[in-house]
């Protein structure tokens, strides 16, 4: 989470065991803005350091890195869409949520044979 120093632990770990480490997510929250705006990624020895609003943002990203397979993300989009199910469709996290899974949805249509 970025509200808290696991940035600066995720860029230490890249920083001194990069072997082990293949990447860093960070979940960027915000309690007082909306829509929360992310970081650019960016690399440390060679290894991403990446921020995700929603889980489903974070698989979708790790698809890209070719950390997850496109099954995967199927099942965090069916687990975040149920987990959601009784929240108002208009609540921010459902905004968050179909924005990223509109973004996911854009790597089924590369990866389909």
């Amino acid at each position: 989470e970025t509200g808290e120093r696991d940035q600066e632990a995720g860029e230490t770990m890249l920083r001194e065991y990069p072997e082990l480490v293949l990447a860093v997510f960070l979940h960027t929250v915000a309690y007082k803005t909306w829509p929360v705006p992310l970081p650019p990624p960016k690399l440390i020895n060679g290894r991403p350091v990446v921020f995700f609003r929603t889980y489903v943002g974070a698989a979708t990203k790790a698809v890209q890195l070719g950390l997850m397979d496109i099954a995967g993300l199927e099942r965090v989009i069916d687990a975040a869409e149920s987990a959601l199910g009784a929240i108002r469709p208009a609540d921010s996290k459902w905004v968050d949520v179909r924005a990223d899974i509109k973004n996911a949805r854009q790597i089924f249509d590369t990866k389909s044979p």
